[in-house]
């Protein structure tokens, strides 16, 4: 494929940061509008919840299954297909009659999500290596914008319409515009190296200390910021004593807060480099947010904290996900395959390690457990991650 102009570019980029952004959605009216769809499908809240689950299962297999398919088919098509699964998800959870029914468009949704992102972040390749995490900043941060007025358009049309409209008024029109820009947007790349097999693929990886390294480094160095958006509402009105409206305002500044980081990205991986500043970020991150939690401070100091924990999470979200991109040139789809599927797994053990630390230690504990494994993610991508020649 050609260079891309400047014009092309962002298209490219909007198209890709919108496509981000539709992932976000139904997430958030599951979390807002759970004791509604609770009375209405007859479903205990807990059983609810397990949706969350499944949804990471599903995009954990979808992922490892891409390294085959970005060797058969083109990445527009697959990005494409991961769209439409995502609107068949939402439009289907909000007419679902019962929680079987809503359990299966959640493995849709997933199986949507696990498509969607590994082709988002091989898509980047289109650009040149230095310009690579800018970028992936800027289209990373389309979920955390979108994030930012989610929650009061969904709790708007659902006050309005029920919670059904709630659901998909806002996730539906965006997935769909999402599509129409990927469909006119995206250039249609074919498959490169559609030879190779899958093994081979996997075998390229897995033989690179440096890649393997990545992979686990990535499954560690987002479990705070993961966690953080399950169990920050909790910590805020009980632990802070804030109201709903300061808490929800705090919740909307963190997410600014991982926008900007992930836009200031490209900026830092400038000065510093690709890999320093993802091993710093990683740890800056975990030890801002082990403040937030764990020490007894001026409110105004841990929130402090948590927003610039944050901002440096989201640069460490942008500049690990370049960072496992080059380790591997000739396999990038495996390796960005790979790559998805581990921070799934990431994210889903950091909710279970985090969820059984504050049953037993309290919040003091988690940050603590929390910081630790922040702090491996940093020692991993210090000793044994190698700067990509490209970077």
């Amino acid at each position: 494929m050609g260079v891309l102009d400047s014009g092309e570019e962002r298209s490219v980029i909007f198209a890709l940061a919108l496509s981000t952004a539709s992932t976000g959605p139904q997430m958030i009216a599951l979390s807002l509008l759970m004791p509604e769809i609770s009375a209405a499908l007859r479903t205990p809240v807990a059983l609810l919840g397990q949706l969350n689950t499944i949804f990471s299962v599903v995009a954990i297999v979808v992922s490892l299954a891409m390294g085959l398919l970005t060797l058969r088919y083109s990445s527009k098509n697959l990005l494409l297909t991961g769209i439409i699964g995502l609107l068949i998800g939402v439009v289907g959870a909000a007419l679902s009659p019962s929680y079987s029914v809503i359990f299966l468009f959640f493995v849709m949704y997933g199986l949507g999500n696990g498509l969607a992102i590994p082709v988002i972040n091989l898509l980047v390749t289109m650009f040149p290596p230095s310009q690579r995490t800018s970028f992936m900043g800027r289209i990373y941060s389309g979920r955390s914008l979108t994030s930012i007025f989610a929650t009061p358009v969904i709790g708007f049309l659902a006050g309005l319409y029920g919670w059904r409209v709630g659901y998909f008024g806002l996730g539906a029109p965006l997935i769909l515009l999402a599509a129409i820009m990927v469909y006119l947007a995206v250039p249609d790349q074919r498959a490169s190296g559609a030879q190779k097999s899958l093994t081979s693929g996997f075998r390229e990886v897995f033989s690179n200390r440096s890649a393997v390294a990545c992979l686990i480094a990535s499954s560690l160095a987002l479990a705070f910021l993961m966690s953080l958006m399950v169990f920050n509402g909790i910590y805020t009105r009980h632990e802070l004593g804030l109201s709903l409206q300061v808490a929800s305002y705090v919740m909307s500044l963190i997410f600014i807060s991982i926008a900007v980081g992930q836009v200031s990205s490209g900026y830092f991986v400038t000065v510093f480099g690709l890999k320093r500043t993802t091993y710093f970020a990683a740890f800056l991150s975990g030890a801002c947010l082990f403040i937030y939690f764990s020490l007894s401070l001026p409110l105004i100091v841990l929130i402090g904290c948590g927003l610039v924990g944050t901002a440096a999470a989201g640069t460490t979200m942008t500049s690990m996900t370049t960072l496992a991109l080059d380790q591997v040139t000739g396999s990038r789809g495996t390796m960005m395959s790979l790559n998805s599927a581990s921070m799934s797994i990431g994210s889903m053990i950091s909710s279970i390690i985090g969820g059984l630390a504050i049953g037993r230690l309290g919040f003091t504990g988690y940050g603590i457990v929390m910081f630790t494994i922040s702090l491996a993610s940093t020692i991993i991508y210090y000793t044994l991650v190698k700067e990509p020649a490209q970077a």
